[in-house]
């Protein structure tokens, strides 16, 4: 999600509601969601059900003139058949007028309060502030659970916008959150734009994730509405240097470059994403050319890999 051209939509205020819940150990695998219903026909429900896909980028809270409410996600999920969804809180972005400006702990409660409700649709991705929020902060989220006993993490992975909360990806304020990603095992996403981007460009992101070795870092948007060779090739320097694990996702990106994102890196570096609901209440309609795209150029496996096997790896999820 950035700040472009506004379109018509409701906006969306979460309710915050505070529980305590105990900790348990993060690097056990989530038993994930049941499958969705089936219609009448023995199939799954939903256009994309029998794919099984993972969404690894959707949002809750509001956004001026975004419809980002929680109905129009449900919707959405249950039209198309999304086995899980990934979710930040937008109200976490420092964009007053525009969103609520939460402050961390404020942005991630509600989180909570979305997955503990929807289990079986959504997980949380915890949304950072280094600008003025800290690691502390936000790592008791990190033992955070659905529902008493193990394996039922609220959050999978990690969230980072620098554009829209104003540092540099490559601030040193942002290694004690993903210090936390090392101890959690979990994974960081990163806002990424171009190359001219001042805080988002991929190379800040590798400098950032350099520094992490070992943390499974991905660029949503592979470069925001484009041009994406630069992240692409920010990826492919890594693989060859061995020095970061970077990653690409598919939100608002060409169908094309995203083959060709593929192919240079292998379907085993690139995850689908959408960022929902950017495109409102037909949101996954703007992705069925992306899909079918996806699904008749590459292999069944390679297919699998981008829609849910590489989010199942590296969030953790089963």
């Amino acid at each position: 999600m950035t700040n472009k051209p506004k379109m018509p939509g409701a906006i969306y205020c979460s309710v915050i509601v505070l529980t305590i819940t105990g900790g348990f150990n993060y690097h056990h695998k989530t038993i994930m969601p049941s499958q969705n219903t089936k219609n009448s026909t023995g199939e799954l429900a939903g256009v994309w059900a029998n794919d099984r896909i993972i969404d690894i980028h959707a949002h809750i809270g509001s956004f001026k003139g975004y419809d980002l409410s929680t109905p129009t996600l449900l919707d959405n999920i249950h039209r198309y058949g999304i086995r899980l969804a990934l979710i930040s809180n937008i109200d976490g972005a420092e964009l007053p007028g525009t969103t609520l400006n939460l402050d961390e702990i404020e942005a991630n409660q509600a989180t909570v309060e979305h997955v503990r409700q929807y289990p079986n649709q959504l997980r949380g991705l915890v949304w950072t502030r280094p600008e003025d929020g800290a690691p502390e902060k936000v790592e008791p989220f990190l033992r955070d659970s659905i529902s008493t006993g193990p394996d039922r993490r609220v959050f999978v992975g990690m969230k980072f916008h620098p554009d829209m909360n104003n540092f540099p990806a490559d601030d040193p304020r942002v290694d004690g959150y993903l210090l936390l990603c090392e101890k959690y095992g979990i994974p960081a996403v990163f806002h990424s734009g171009s190359d001219d981007a001042a805080n988002a460009a991929p190379q800040k992101i590798y400098a950032a994730a350099r520094r992490h070795p070992t943390v499974p870092i991905i660029l949503y948007h592979m470069g925001f509405l484009g041009p994406h060779g630069s992240a692409i090739a920010t990826v492919k320097a890594a693989l060859t240097k061995k020095d970061a694990q970077l990653y690409l996702e598919t939100s608002q990106a060409d169908p094309a470059e995203v083959l060709r994102a593929i192919k240079k890196l292998g379907s085993a570096r690139v995850l689908f994403g959408t960022d929902a609901t950017y495109y409102g209440k037909q949101h996954y309609q703007q992705y069925e050319a992306m899909l079918s795209r996806l699904k008749n150029d590459l292999s069944a496996e390679d297919f699998a890999k981008v829609v849910r096997k590489n989010a199942e790896k590296l969030f953790n999820l089963r």
